[in-house]
């Protein structure tokens, strides 16, 4: 029962993901300003706390997986900027779509390591 109770709520994941969600639906809707821009920074950085607190508190034991992470954040941050270059801006969305999936890469790695973890006790 104790290694549930440092568990952290899912409901951070959760909230961290609409947040980006809204913030892309904002965004592709034509609504500029601040607003896309705060729910999408809110968002990751409440995911951000929610994978700290799970590794602060040992419940989650991260593997090479992490690679993708990190290969996929610098990708689309490189994106981002590459959009500000007029010359280069047609490799943006290259960089951000393969960031993307190598984040998503990660994502399905980290949860197939936890399942493997829960149901095996690895």
């Amino acid at each position: 029962m104790g290694e549930i109770r440092n568990k952290p709520s899912k409901w951070w994941l959760i909230l961290g993901g609409s947040l980006i969600l809204i913030g892309i639906i904002l965004k592709v809707i034509g609504i500029s300003g601040v607003y896309p821009i705060v729910a999408f920074i809110s968002g990751g950085l409440i995911k951000v706390f929610y994978m700290s607190l799970g590794i602060y508190r040992n419940v989650f034991k991260l593997g090479w997986e992490v690679v993708l992470l990190v290969v996929g954040v610098s990708l689309v941050m490189v994106g981002v900027f590459l959009k500000a270059n007029p010359e280069l801006i047609h490799l943006s969305g290259w960089f951000i779509a393969v960031g993307v999936i190598c984040k998503l890469g990660f994502v399905y790695l980290f949860f197939q390591r936890q399942k493997r973890k829960k149901l095996f006790g690895n």
